[in-house]
């Protein structure tokens, strides 16, 4: 591929993970402008990690049948219609029908950029190509979320949805033009090769495990780090203060999938898993006792972070090794997995915030964090050790 066309790829992965995750930095703003709790803004998360894992696949079946580069387009436009209401939404309700429509689009982009990275890639480099585009998910996270949060705190929070919308046109006119026509042909051809390779799962217990390790630790990571915006404020800190410390969690998520690929080579994903499940829950646990510091609360973020993206190439190298064939359905499935936790983690802390506390949301992560860790103890032990793609 081009380095124009895989920087588009990157950009439309790039917008389609910041959409998702920038409410964290801007809920006390949305929840002063709205009047709204910010239990209640939490749930934004809820609604788009559940209408990201439940209408990807149906969509994806839905247009199987047309051309990749309309749809793209289409689709890309409607993500930009959802932001645009959640710009100019006057109440909640408005809010959450822009919310539904940008994530529902958000899953099929990331669906037909990552298949169509495949497809426009040479055989011997559709795997580095992949890794490639997906760092615009880690990319927004480093960047996105601290620059939208900038935004919001200097303009207002729907400027920062505005500047999504605006991206997101600038996607769509880089895809018109950088998409080839005849890509239709090209994915056809692919698919049908795809679908002759035969794939079967050796043992659905341990998928099912793997699969709940991928729940439980993304609910557990929710229900604490979607209300981050509240946790760093009311102890003190600046809004400056919170932007760098997304800026330090979104680069420890880029590193943390680095070393848990790296540690699931060298040691077996089961053992990283162990390792680094029980290391997410000790160290949720200390949290609360640093919520006032700053370089050292700053340093155990960065931990967190760093441990619990490490996690997700282990939970891949054991799926893969349980599949023979293709992997692309088992990998949906925890591609699913992950943002149903995802939802359920921001709709347990709302709970947590409105009945209990702040403060109590990440204790009860800590302790859905050790159940993740009970589950890799069952796992069976790997044969020898698998590799994984980064």
């Amino acid at each position: 591929m081009t380095i124009i066309r895989t920087l588009t790829f990157m950009l439309s992965i790039f917008i389609v993970g910041m959409v998702e995750m920038v409410v964290a930095g801007i809920m006390s703003l949305m929840s002063a402008d709205l009047q709204i709790s910010e239990a209640w803004i939490g749930q934004l998360v809820t609604i788009y990690a559940f209408t990201f894992a439940l209408t990807g696949p149906i969509l994806v079946k839905l247009t199987e049948r047309y051309a990749p580069k309309p749809v793209l387009l289409v689709t890309v436009i409607v993500f930009i219609i959802g932001n645009s209401i959640i710009a100019f939404s006057p109440n909640f309700v408005i809010l959450v029908i822009g919310r539904i429509l940008s994530s529902a689009a958000a899953a099929l982009i990331v669906v037909k950029i990552l298949a169509i990275t495949v497809f426009l890639s040479a055989p011997h480099k559709r795997g580095r190509m992949l890794g490639i585009v997906y760092t615009g998910f880690s990319a927004a996270n480093v960047f996105g979320v601290p620059i939208g949060t900038l935004i919001g705190d200097w303009f207002g929070w729907r400027f920062t949805f505005g500047l999504i919308s605006f991206v997101g046109l600038i996607v769509s006119l880089l895809l018109m033009y950088y998409l080839p026509q005849d890509l239709r042909m090209n994915v056809n051809t692919n698919i049908n090769t795809s679908k002759n390779r035969a794939s079967r799962v050796r043992n659905k217990r341990e998928v099912t495990k793997l699969l709940a390790v991928t729940f439980i630790l993304l609910t557990a990571n929710s229900i604490a780090y979607i209300y981050i915006n509240p946790l760093i404020l009311s102890s003190g800190h600046t809004l400056q203060f919170l932007s760098l410390a997304l800026l330090v969690i979104g680069v420890a998520g880029m590193l943390g999938t680095s070393m848990g690929g790296f540690f699931t080579d060298k040691l077996s994903f089961k053992t990283w898993l162990f390792v680094s499940s029980f290391a997410l829950s000790a160290i949720l646990l200390l949290l609360n006792q640093l919520w006032a510091t700053s370089i050292m609360l700053l340093i155990v973020l960065f931990i967190w972070h760093i441990v619990e993206w490490s996690t997700n190439p282990a939970v891949q190298s054991g799926l893969i090794s349980q599949v023979d064939g293709d992997h692309s359905q088992v990998m949906s499935w925890n591609m699913s997995a992950l943002n149903a936790g995802i939802g359920l983690g921001a709709m347990i802390g709302g709970v947590i915030v409105t009945h209990l506390s702040l403060h109590a949301t990440v204790y009860i992560a800590a302790a859905t964090g050790f159940i993740a860790f009970l589950i890799v103890i069952t796992l069976q032990n790997p044969s020898s050790n698998q590799s994984v793609s980064h």
